[in-house]
């Protein structure tokens, strides 16, 4: 008789022990560990989410793909060691904005594929329900991300309550205070525009509940915008301290600035990423962030958060962007599927549940969940606007922009004059005369040395405008265009994030060398080099050690100035 075990004997031992360890985290909580474990529900509870129980999208509701995520698959042992107790006793089921992200090898980073980061971004956005008790209860866990990956109570379109993981994957109960919303109605947006590490959200089990159910998070103030120090940066330098606006005169830590002498305004105040959610994309290139709400022969409507209720005429936009993510590059009169399938036709109609196009196919109605864009017009900026304003809600607008009595005043080319209050405000940028940003100047890379040749050198778009992105092991020369002045570089330097490797940065004038080192995830650098009359610059970049994947530098907020510029 042979003595050893069989597969089927290991599997059957395996599938008993699973079986016994489930069984045990079924008996304990009843065994006196109920007693400090709060309730995920109770008797007169109202459901808002609960992922066991939603099979598909829930009319009214606005989802993104892939919207169910079921760990329940795995057994309960993989949800108790990485969700916590709560993950087993919820249901196994839950959502999560988590995406697994795959590793580049050296020749996808060669091609210029750097981002090793998950950048998934989501959100998903609960039908309205009337609030009837006191409290939303709930199930949290993710990075600690305020505002960026975050559970969100939004009543007339606006944060009011919001909560954030704690930096682990342990799901806990958490609660809303909302009394003082009871009998207006509500939505449950659980948001993800983060592309940090930890950048995600993890939720279940939402209810109304008369009680918070033993919870030691329970948040019952709105949602405050803290706003940091900013600054101010002129052709004379830059000044650090709070922006404020008062009487028509701005100021930088109680100091007065002309706003026309202005460069770069930095207000303190956190922006949304303009690709973070549903947004217009103008046809000047102005992104205009919002819930695109409706569609008539004429116009499209807007629902914006700085600007209100908006209806642009068809004639001034590019694009319709349904969801969070990138834009879609399409031909005019094109229906982008959120898999980048395209369909050429008219659209007809944009509706909570659905979105037709008028194809080949006929008259296609497409659930609003499958579909990313609609392209109406290629994208022609305008030279000229001296004025580039980011919002707190991801938007970006430019114009002429005017203090007065009563705050901001932007002169815009296709939606007229906006009045706007700094507290909107994100970033201010102004293209003044005989000041070049780095971007705009003529380059060539003259070397690129490497076991893998480097990426050439790449204009990126930024919080703060363009900037631009240099790998190690390259040589990149500017020629700079004729001036009546003696001129200066101003610039940052920051590190590329995820980097794993210090860089050296060489910035030559005439021959002589000024060296910086900027370190992973350290803080920008600032750069003023006197550059005189020279006509070439010439910028070198090298591995401050053994080169490690990702590595690179950023130059943000990068300007050639003359010395005397207006």
């Amino acid at each position: 008789m042979n003595s050893h075990p069989t597969d089927h004997d290991k599997w059957a031992t395996r599938r008993a022990r699973v079986l016994m360890s489930c069984l045990g985290l079924m008996l304990v909580p009843l065994d006196g560990l109920a007693k400090d474990m709060p309730r995920i529900t109770q008797k007169g509870d109202i459901e808002i989410w609960d992922e066991q129980y939603l099979r598909g999208a829930p009319k009214g509701w606005k989802v993104p793909e892939n919207y169910h995520e079921s760990f329940g698959k795995h057994g309960g042992i993989p949800n108790e060691i990485r969700f916590g107790r709560f993950g087993v006793l919820s249901g196994g089921i839950l959502y999560t904005s988590w995406r697994p992200v795959v590793p580049l090898t050296n020749e996808q980073y060669a091609e210029g594929k750097v981002k090793l980061l998950d950048s998934h971004t989501s959100e998903v956005l609960t039908a309205e329900f009337e609030v009837k008790h006191d409290y939303v209860t709930f199930l949290i866990s993710g990075g600690n991300m305020p505002g960026e990956a975050c559970l969100n109570l939004l009543v007339d379109g606006k944060v009011v309550r919001s909560a954030t993981g704690t930096g682990q994957d342990v799901l806990m109960p958490a609660a809303f205070d909302v009394k003082e919303f009871k009998g207006k109605k509500a939505r449950i947006q659980a948001l993800d525009t983060s592309k940090e590490p930890f950048g995600y959200i993890t939720v279940d089990c939402i209810y109304q509940s008369t009680g918070p159910k033993g919870a030691k998070m329970v948040i019952s103030q709105p949602l405050v915008q803290k706003q940091e120090a900013g600054s101010v940066k002129t052709v004379s330098g830059t000044a650090v301290g709070k922006i404020e606006l008062a009487g028509g005169a701005l100021t930088v830590a109680g100091e007065a600035v002309d706003l026309t002498k202005v460069i770069e305004l930095d207000t303190g105040v956190a922006a949304l990423p303009s690709d973070a959610g549903s947004r217009v994309l103008l046809s000047n290139g102005d992104i205009l962030a919002g819930e695109i709400t409706g569609l008539t022969d004429e116009a499209l409507n807007l629902t914006q958060s700085t600007l209100g209720g908006l209806e642009l005429k068809l004639g001034n936009i590019s694009q319709a962007i349904f969801m969070p993510g990138a834009t879609v590059k399409a031909k005019p009169g094109t229906l982008v599927q959120i898999d980048s399938r395209l369909i050429p036709g008219n659209l007809k109609w944009i509706r909570e549940e659905n979105i037709a196009i008028d194809c080949a196919l006929g008259l296609v109605p497409l659930p609003r969940t499958r579909v990313r864009s609609f392209v109406f017009a290629e994208t022609k900026v305008v030279a000229g606007a001296a004025n580039r304003v980011v919002f707190a809600d991801g938007s970006v607008l430019s114009g002429q922009l005017a203090v007065n009595d009563k705050g901001l005043t932007l002169k815009h080319l296709l939606l007229g004059d906006l009045a706007l209050e700094l507290k909107q405000v994100a970033l201010i940028t102004r293209s003044l005369s005989k000041v070049s940003p780095l971007t705009e100047i003529k380059s060539e890379v003259v070397k690129r040395v490497g076991p893998i040749p480097p990426p050439a050198p790449e204009v990126i778009s930024a919080a703060s405008g363009k900037a631009i992105r240099m790998f190690p092991g390259t040589v990149t020369r500017y020629t700079l265009p004729d001036a009546t002045h003696p001129r200066r570089l101003r610039a940052q330097l920051v590190s590329l994030s995820g980097a794993k490797a210090s860089v050296k940065v060489t910035v030559r004038v005439n021959g002589k060398p000024t060296l910086f080192t900027i370190d992973p995830g350290a803080a920008p650098q600032p750069v003023d080099l006197d550059l005189g009359s020279v006509k070439v610059l010439e910028i070198q970049v090298d591995s401050s050690q053994v080169i490690a994947f990702p590595s690179g530098v950023e130059w943000h907020n990068s300007l050639i100035m003359e010395t005397n510029a207006s």
